[in-house]
């Protein structure tokens, strides 16, 4: 590592900050839906997709005027539910978005999601806890022999 003169040290490569820019969106999701994407990543095809609702006769200063839904396009996770609201919030700290195992700056965060299951959805969701919770109590034990 050498000092750049600012006080900073450096690995010999720059920051790339070309995408600095960049709109994204930063959203939480349940541990189901990002195991689900994760085992998707090497799948070309959509694994969700986000329904903007816009009211026309609410003003737009009116949070509920606009809503986003976000459905996913292939449910073979057992009682994973298939459609989520996503709650929009403006007023957090600013983030950028860095590349994983490289120097660059993908974006600025401009919308952050919680993510939750439908109201419609929200039987199956709880069951599916459930069941998370119950394998969790499960201790698997080892008979070791001497």
């Amino acid at each position: 590592m050498e000092e750049d003169g600012n006080g900073s040290s450096s690995s010999g490569s720059n920051l790339d900050t070309a995408k600095a820019d960049r709109s994204v969106w930063l959203m939480k999701t349940p541990l189901v839906v990002s195991k689900s994407w994760q085992s998707h990543a090497s799948n070309p095809h959509p694994v969700a997709k986000v329904v903007l609702f816009i009211d026309p006769l609410r003003s737009s200063d009116d949070p509920s005027s606009v809503q986003f839904t976000m459905e996913m396009v292939d449910n073979d996770s057992g009682n994973m539910p298939k459609k989520y609201s996503l709650n929009m919030f403006k007023d957090f700290v600013p983030m950028g978005v860095f590349a994983e195992g490289k120097i660059v700056v993908e974006g600025k965060v401009e919308h952050k999601f919680d993510m939750k299951p439908h109201n419609e959805n929200i039987e199956a969701y709880g069951k599916l806890c459930r069941e998370r919770t119950d394998k969790s109590k499960i201790k698997n034990r080892q008979i070791q022999e001497s």
